[in-house]
């Protein structure tokens, strides 16, 4: 089987082109575009993605120190299953997972989803072409969704409800829906959803940043204007640098000087994000 993106590929007895792999683990998880049921379909098989000992350093970390769900190909696959259900449940844009099974069994755990056609939106971001009045108008819908989103994750309580990878290369562009993607992972501590919700938010603003360069001041603008509950935008101008790793946010609190001490993408976004609330509207 060739690993060459776009390649042909045969799992569970479909012929698919390859949209996805991973090589530095076993080389079993892989995300294949396929026709089933008379359907075109994502088919996501999960493996282990990196080789043994890291993952389980990395499983330590998203246990004990994020606060996240396990890194092992069923836990992955039953999170994505998981949350996409309950994302779709309440009107945000996500692909419908599907009750297909395989013509032929395999070994790993699987996932078959709608195929959702588009390009990311990190790369309708990074072209100037698609800069203007429509990019603007996008930005605030997303925002708008993110808020109502947020509000739900703080009035049930509910973690899943936080995006654990909030960046703009995890939604497509379909025809001007922003559907996102990529489930495998999300965070657990039901206790930390109000901080969890800044972090998202940096996370979103420093991959607006980061794609739309000198376009990113007008697009913050759009965004924070569609974000309907100031509060939260503030929240994660104070805290969106700090927050992911629970084990030490006690120490952060007393100690606020380690606040400062997040990432540096993450710092300047915040202090992006900090300013435009600060201008006069």
């Amino acid at each position: 089987m060739s690993g060459a993106l776009g390649s042909a590929v045969r799992v569970g007895g479909l012929d698919g082109v390859l949209l996805a792999r991973s090589e530095r683990g076993d080389g079993r998880h892989q995300v294949v575009s396929a026709r089933l049921g008379g359907r075109d379909v994502v088919v996501k098989l999960y493996g282990r993605k990196r080789p043994h000992l890291p993952t389980a350093v990395r499983a330590f970390g998203h246990r004990f120190l994020v606060g996240k769900t396990g890194l092992g190909a069923r836990a992955r696959r039953d999170t994505e299953a998981r949350l996409i259900r309950l994302w779709r449940a309440h009107g945000f844009a996500v692909p419908e997972p599907l009750e297909l099974a395989l013509p032929e069994p395999v070994t790993q755990p699987y996932l078959v989803m709608e195929r959702v056609d588009g390009p990311t939106v990190d790369s309708r971001l990074r072209d100037p072409a698609a800069a203007g009045p429509e990019l603007e108008a996008a930005l605030a819908r997303f925002a708008a969704e993110c808020s109502r989103r947020h509000e739900l994750a703080e009035r049930r309580g509910e973690p899943g409800f936080v995006h654990a990878h909030a960046s703009f290369a995890h939604l497509i562009d379909r025809g001007g829906e922003w559907t996102h993607f990529d489930f495998e992972y999300a965070y657990t501590d039901a206790s930390r959803v109000e901080q969890l919700i800044a972090v998202e938010i940096a996370g979103f603003v420093a991959s607006l940043r980061r794609c739309a360069g000198p376009r990113a001041e007008s697009l913050l603008r759009a965004f924070v204007a569609g974000y309907a509950e100031r509060a939260r935008l503030e929240r994660a101008a104070a805290q969106g640098a700090v927050g992911r790793f629970r084990a030490v946010e006690s120490v952060a609190a007393r100690l606020p000087f380690l606040r400062g001490g997040g990432p540096r993408r993450l710092r300047e976004s915040v202090a992006a994000l900090r300013a435009e609330l600060a201008r006069p509207h």
